[in-house]
């Protein structure tokens, strides 16, 4: 059996008048209900995309010449205040020394040493350890205020 197709009209669809006016007014609301709510959602949730986040400084150092260790702030992406930093000097996994915050004061095995004066860690900035004569060795320096190492130097007999 065979199903006839229907047949083509023979004029295309044309509109002969508007839409009624309660099918305008619905779409209108419809889009202003939507645009409403979009801004809502944006009140409601961009502030949540924006957190205010503290600066983290990421310390390079580098090994200063001459007697004793002696490590060199070299780089700093941000220079903060010595308030914000503490110092952890180990030897083979138990601490030797820790300074801060803030880094100040001195310490037998660990000192810091704030060169210009201007209380913030920045390059040129040194710290001086007295390690003993064998071991793994491990400076770290943590930023405080966000709990993150942002310094980490090994060295000695480390596998």
């Amino acid at each position: 059996m065979r199903i006839a197709r229907p047949s083509r009209p023979e004029a295309p669809f044309k509109r002969k008048r508007g839409p009624p006016p309660q099918a305008t007014k619905l779409l209108t609301y419809s889009l202003g209900a939507g645009i409403v709510f979009m801004v809502l959602l944006g009140i409601v949730f961009l502030p949540r995309m924006f957190p205010n986040q503290p600066p983290v400084a990421i310390i390079q150092l580098s090994l200063r010449p001459g007697a004793g260790t002696e490590f060199e702030v070299a780089a700093v992406t941000m220079a903060l205040g010595v308030d914000k930093f503490r110092a952890v000097f180990t030897r083979d996994g138990s601490v030797l020394a820790t300074l801060g915050p803030p880094l100040q004061g001195v310490n037998a095995t660990l000192r810091f040493a704030d060169v210009n004066g201007n209380r913030l860690l920045d390059p040129g900035d040194y710290f001086a350890l007295s390690p003993p004569p064998t071991g793994c060795f491990r400076f770290e320096i943590f930023q405080v205020d966000v709990d993150r190492r942002v310094a980490l130097e090994t060295w000695g007999g480390c596998a």
